[in-house]
């Protein structure tokens, strides 16, 4: 069959799979943020170890006590130093990484792209079922763009790690996927459908 002779998708189709498109974005992101948020949490964490630790540690006659022990006296007080200096760094490295207000920024952001997703998938099931009509779709697609568009310009940026785990995530563990049976293992009995089908099987 030519070119010119194939039958030309219609615009239901079209609608359908730039959507379907969307969603798989949508979803990417979205676990991508919450990997984010993740890898932003263990810094903040560790940092925050570390500054709890050396803060103790610095407490004046104790380190020197202690130091006392090993070194002389100008060693000791070169110890004391550098350890007061490394935690005058540490506090200077949290008001510049600040770990814990990027695990929230992406938190949030992964949270407004969740219900974005969600949405996208709605709509799939709605042209897909024909539920709405072509126009219908086309201007909640239009709508969805726009609510993204405000998303993605908000977000802070991911890193390359994070997004090797959202792929692993998706991908290898399936995360956006669940079999009938755990689904209906997450629901009352009287909304379960494996069962209700196997039953029907053994009639």
């Amino acid at each position: 069959m030519s070119d010119a002779e194939k039958p030309s998708p219609d615009g239901r189709s079209l609608i359908l799979a730039q959507m379907r498109e969307a969603y798989g974005r949508a979803a990417y992101t979205h676990k991508t943020h919450e990997k984010q948020a993740d890898l932003s949490f263990q810094s903040h964490r560790r940092q925050q170890r570390l500054l709890i630790a050396l803060t103790v540690v610095s407490s004046g006659t104790f380190l020197a006590s202690l130091l006392g022990l090993f070194l002389n006296d100008w060693g000791a007080a070169l110890g004391t130093s550098f350890i007061a200096l490394l935690v005058s760094a540490i506090n200077l490295g949290t008001k510049t990484f600040k770990y814990g207000e990027e695990t929230q920024k992406h938190r949030d952001v992964a949270a407004r792209i969740w219900n974005l997703r969600e949405s996208y998938q709605s709509l799939i099931v709605d042209v897909q079922s024909a539920a709405i009509t072509v126009d219908e779709a086309r201007a909640r697609r239009d709508s969805l763009q726009q609510e993204a568009f405000e998303i993605y310009g908000d977000a802070p940026r991911t890193t390359p790690k994070a997004y090797a785990k959202a792929q692993k995530a998706l991908k290898e563990n399936e995360d956006l996927t669940f079999s009938e049976h755990e689904i209906d293992l997450l629901l009352p009995v009287e909304l379960r459908i494996a069962e209700e089908r196997g039953r029907n099987g053994h009639q």
